[in-house]
């Protein structure tokens, strides 16, 4: 067997398998599954903010008719407080049930929200935070500039207030992509998981409305974050983390000869269950015994541009082959 120890965030791994935040962490029964099958990390479904300020606006009505602000504050605060508190527990439980790391994930509509979770979580004993920063600029008069310093304050406020490593979960969809990410590491970022998959929007031409597009990925869909792990890894402070389209052995060994520190499992789980775990982590051994690697760390970025000997393969590749080679349309 190979030795398939890493290290993502300052927290020493087994292996680079992580279980990405989605509804299959949202319980512990799955978590205890996920590490019987071999998961190294697990990252938990989205504290979101707005399910609080949901669940407060069903009370808005008779908050209209209190006088006193601080009745009304009690009262919205002890609403908040109810669902946070079972991820807050939720956390606690999994310390106490698996061995492996818990990774807490915030999603929050507003700077403040992100800083006042942060304490609670470290209390419950989260081992790391990924910020879930899903921020969608409609206005036309927000810029590029404006969007980049909101992602930036909120990790420096998040920064400043935790004692534990914190991360970033982003979209590809920025301007200058690899300098937003160096200055997410210049910043403090312990970690950047690329890409955030965001929810899919379609139109039933039928019915003449809106539906939810495919909400699981395919392997079909790794060339982006493929290209940006590669084009960062050890190029930045920040470990990378890789997620979207890694769905099997040879997804990971893409991601990893990339340059990537971890990589993040999510829609592969829910086609094929835990046990896909498993397929993988004897997929990889099995092609590291035949490729003579020891460990990761042999072959880790192998393949990124810092180590290329033509790193403009890795902008232009594509334009040059199609260009250059004859297809058949027919």
């Amino acid at each position: 067997m190979g030795n398939l120890k890493t290290e993502y965030m300052g927290i020493k791994l087994k292996n680079p398998l992580i279980v990405a935040s989605s509804g299959i962490t949202s319980n512990i029964e799955n978590l205890i599954k996920a590490e019987k099958n071999g998961a190294a990390a697990v990252v938990l479904k989205s504290l979101f903010q707005e399910q609080f300020l949901e669940e407060s606006s069903r009370i808005g009505a008779y908050l209209d008719y209190v006088q006193y602000e601080e009745v009304y504050d009690y009262i919205r605060n002890t609403v908040d407080s109810m669902g946070q508190e079972k991820y807050f527990n939720l956390i606690k439980k999994a310390k106490e049930e698996v061995d492996i790391p818990i990774i807490a994930s915030i999603n929050c509509v507003s700077t403040k929200g992100w800083i006042d979770y942060v304490d609670h979580l470290e209390k419950a004993g989260a081992d790391a935070i990924e910020l879930n920063i899903s921020f969608l600029p409609t206005e036309g008069e927000i810029t590029s500039e404006k969007v980049e310093a909101k992602y930036l304050k909120i990790l420096k406020n998040v920064k400043q207030n935790s004692n534990i490593p914190v991360g970033l979960k982003i979209g590809p969809y920025f301007t200058a992509f690899k300098n937003f990410a160096e200055k997410l590491s210049n910043y403090g970022a312990d970690g950047l998981t690329l890409f955030n998959r965001f929810y899919q929007f379609d139109i039933d031409i039928e019915k003449i409305d809106l539906k939810p597009g495919n909400y699981l990925s395919s392997s079909d869909e790794i060339s982006v974050p493929l290209r940006w792990v590669a084009l960062l890894s050890k190029e930045i402070e920040a470990d990378i983390s890789a997620t979207t389209g890694i769905h099997n052995g040879e997804d990971v060994i893409k991601q990893l000869l990339a340059g990537a520190k971890t990589v993040q499992l999510c829609s592969t789980l829910y086609k094929n269950g835990f046990s896909q775990i498993k397929r993988i982590k004897e997929f990889v051994n099995n092609w590291m015994k035949n490729k003579n690697f020891e460990s990761i760390e042999d072959f880790r970025g192998k393949l990124s541009r810092t180590e290329s000997e033509y790193p403009h393969e890795y902008e232009r590749m594509q334009y040059i082959k199609i260009l250059t080679e004859e297809k058949d349309m027919n």
